[in-house]
């Protein structure tokens, strides 16, 4: 089963919701989440792999392309045999196949490419689609000044950025800004988020308790995990109803068409200055940010893709966007865990002159990566099987997007609530990046 996904890249403040892979195994910075980027189609297959497969079980039967890949295939498995059947101690047939393929990809030297096993393969792709087992609330390492932490350490501590409406976490009285110390009575110093996550999630119907701090008390919290599904998208009015603000917290399955109707929204409302933000944003399915990018922008190329043998296509604009007339005034806020499917996105809106960048360089990150589900219960691995370029053709990889203005991401973060609350406007003004993309759209409509 084959997918043409976006490897994710740093992610913010998720804790029970889907953790980008940390640092490389997919793209991935300490102290935010994980890694994701993705083609433009979901489909899967089985690929290349059936023959890897069928080599197992056929030896020497011709299963090979050429010579040479018939004698490497003849060698795997006369290894493969000999140990199975005349090993002296232990094996297990399944670690011997999975350590084989997991070997080939450590040659690649590629963070983004890897196998992953049954239970991880399963897990990360449940993540992309935008569905996961868990409490259902949103967490970050920070220190008291809001400034984010690699590892949960004094003066940095789990803090709860928010609680999901409906969710279990909520079921049990967590609330946000609540600090998270224990995970089941096991102390969480010196833990890396993607640590944190791995102990908080589990499967559904399971049992936790999170030991938390909230106004000088300690309080055990009792909670049952269960599906949770990803709030993509989150939109709020800003500056007095002038601005209309969207956050978008990863492209997942379902985020393209909840973008659309968070715009409509705004635009129904007459609000013609608009805030895409993808701080901390580490991408995901490709054809996602296409949908996207295509809401502003009325034709040519969204980006380009080089496959290995060198060729480019163009990947282009779809038609019907819902803010493509000029006049309606665009600013993109990235950071350095903006990547992925969210650079394609702010790539093609600066590329083409249709939005402003306001924050910091983006962590360019510029593969595509196709997952592939093996038969049986072997798991399945990513593989990077293309570059993507912006609309101008520029390779960004390590290098990132620089922004049109630049603004450091000291201070506060604005993160919208999904009920709707209204921001308070302290709390939008804490945060500079944001509160410099506000005057930059006010003065250009003071100025029209």
């Amino acid at each position: 089963m084959t997918s043409p996904l976006d490897d994710q890249s740093p992610q913010v403040p998720h804790l029970d919701e889907p953790p980008p892979a940390a640092h490389p195994p997919g793209p991935g910075r300490p102290g935010d989440s994980v890694p994701l980027v993705a083609t433009a189609l979901l489909v899967l297959t089985l690929a290349g792999v059936a023959l890897f497969a069928a080599g197992l079980s056929l030896g020497g039967q011709g299963v090979g392309r050429d010579a040479d890949e018939q004698a490497a295939i003849e060698a795997f498995v006369e290894t493969y045999r000999r140990i199975t059947d005349e090993y002296v101690g232990e094996s297990d047939p399944g670690e011997l196949i999975e350590g084989a393929i997991e070997g080939m990809f450590g040659t690649l030297d590629d963070p983004y490419s890897a196998y992953l096993g049954p239970d991880e393969f399963e897990s990360t792709f449940n993540d992309i689609s935008g569905q996961f087992e868990g409490v259902g609330a949103r967490m970050s390492i920070e220190a008291g000044d809001g400034t984010s932490c690699a590892l949960i350490a004094d003066p940095c501590a789990l803090r709860v950025v928010e609680v999901l409406p409906d969710s279990p976490a909520l079921a049990a009285g967590l609330l946000t800004d609540d600090i998270v110390s224990a995970v089941d009575g096991r102390g969480l110093e010196g833990h890396t988020l993607e640590d944190a996550v791995r102990l908080i999630r589990g499967p559904r119907d399971s049992a936790i308790t999170l030991t938390v701090s909230r106004d000088g008390q300690e309080l055990d919290l009792a909670i049952t995990r269960d599906v949770i599904v990803s709030q993509d998208v989150r939109s709020a009015r800003l500056a007095d109803g002038r601005v209309g603000y969207l956050r978008i917290d990863s492209f997942g399955s379902r985020v393209a068409e909840g973008f659309e109707a968070a715009l409509r929204d705004h635009l129904d409302a007459g609000i013609e200055q608009l805030i895409v933000d993808v701080r901390d944003d580490p991408g995901g399915f490709v054809d996602a940010a296409v949908e996207i990018t295509s809401q502003f922008l009325p034709d040519g190329s969204v980006y380009w893709e080089e496959a290995a043998d060198g060729s480019q296509r163009s990947i282009e604009v779809r038609d019907g966007g819902l803010a493509t007339d000029p006049a309606i005034d665009v600013v993109v806020l990235v950071d350095d865990g903006t990547a992925s499917a969210s650079e394609i996105l702010a790539g093609a809106l600066q590329d083409a002159g249709r939005a402003e960048l306001v924050g910091e360089r983006t962590f360019g990150k510029g593969t595509v990566q196709e997952w592939t589900r093996l038969p049986g219960e072997t798991g399945g691995f990513r593989l990077s099987i293309a570059k993507w370029l912006t609309r101008d053709r520029t390779w960004i990889d390590d290098v990132g997007l620089t922004p049109d203005v630049e603004v450091a991401g000291e201070g506060g973060r604005f993160w919208p609530q999904v009920d709707g609350a209204v921001p308070d406007a302290a709390t939008v003004a804490a945060d500079p990046q944001l509160d410099r993309a506000i005057s930059l759209l006010l003065d250009d409509a003071s100025a029209d």
